[in-house]
């Protein structure tokens, strides 16, 4: 999982090059890996009997040296490829659908919502892969998954399980991306309004920065709770269904109370600023040259 997406709006990406929104998409991912390395340890590990915390993990990352910063990047590069392109290729076939145009008033909320989905269900292996990659960096040696080659680790978890445990967590997984797809409209026009209050922002540049940061912001902590259970689902390495999300719930709330669903939040937003920066640099840069 990467909450990386609730910093834009497929809305937006569509009126640029497919390429662009993906390079874009890449870019940022590759420069937030470590915050979202961070994140995935932390609530990876909320119900183990140690807390992890910022300063533990930098401190762990830093012993591998740059490549430490960098565990798993590939696979989550991978994990980022298919929902981006899954999610675009099927907003580009739906929004000029006959049968979805028939909808009155046509209703963008409800295609985004489906693309997040079939983006998430799509993406899930990789995911999956990403997250356990991720995770082994705070495991001991001996107990690493060790999916170096991501080919060959979805060729092991295949083996292991079949489809059935390739989309171990495709339900939460698809819920937390259409949530995050079909959020980013209606809290960015809360913002937008509220933004339109400071006069001094007369440059458009400058308000599209600080509506998607604040917006991206407020989904990512409204989705930490399910990100972070999404996050253990995935790295689970049994089968689906033994253990429930209401056990996984109860057992985070013995140990650390409600306040434990909310573990990770601080590296979450931190990951966000490249890709909102990224994005709205770009995107007004194109917008000024090519698309006004």
């Amino acid at each position: 999982m990467n909450n990386s997406d609730a910093g834009s709006t497929m809305e937006q990406f569509v009126k640029m090059p497919v390429y662009v929104g993906f390079l874009i998409k890449m870019s940022a991912n590759l420069l937030s890996h470590p915050m979202e390395l961070v994140r995935v340890n932390i609530q990876a590990n909320v119900t183990h009997h140690s807390r992890l915390t910022m300063r533990n993990m930098f401190r762990l990352m830093a012993r591998h040296g740059l490549p430490g910063f960098y565990y798993g990047i590939a696979a989550s590069g991978l994990r980022c490829t298919v929902h981006t392109l899954s999610s675009y290729t099927l907003f580009y076939n739906l929004r000029d659908n006959k049968y979805v145009l028939m909808l009155k008033p046509y209703n963008t909320m409800s295609v985004l919502g489906i693309t997040g989905f079939w983006g998430g269900v799509f993406a899930t292996p990789f995911a999956k892969l990403a997250v356990i990659r991720q995770a082994d960096l705070t495991r001991r040696s001996y107990e690493r998954r060790n999916y170096r080659n991501f080919w060959q680790g979805l060729k092991c978890m295949y083996r292991k399980g079949g489809f059935t445990y390739l989309f171990n967590g495709w339900r939460i997984n698809a819920f937390s991306s259409t949530a995050v797809a079909m959020l980013y409209t209606p809290v960015s026009g809360r913002v937008g309004t509220l933004i339109s209050w400071f006069h001094g922002l007369d440059e458009p540049w400058l308000s599209d920065l600080i509506t998607m940061a604040l917006t991206g912001g407020i989904i990512t902590v409204i989705m930490t709770p399910v990100d972070g259970m999404a996050i253990r689902t995935l790295n689970e390495s049994s089968h689906y269904g033994q253990h429930s999300y209401s056990h996984m719930c109860r057992k985070i709330i013995k140990r650390h109370g409600y306040r434990g669903f909310f573990f990770g939040w601080k590296p979450a937003l931190l990951s966000l600023v490249p890709h909102t920066i990224l994005a709205t640099i770009v995107y007004r840069i194109l917008l000024d040259r090519y698309l006004s």
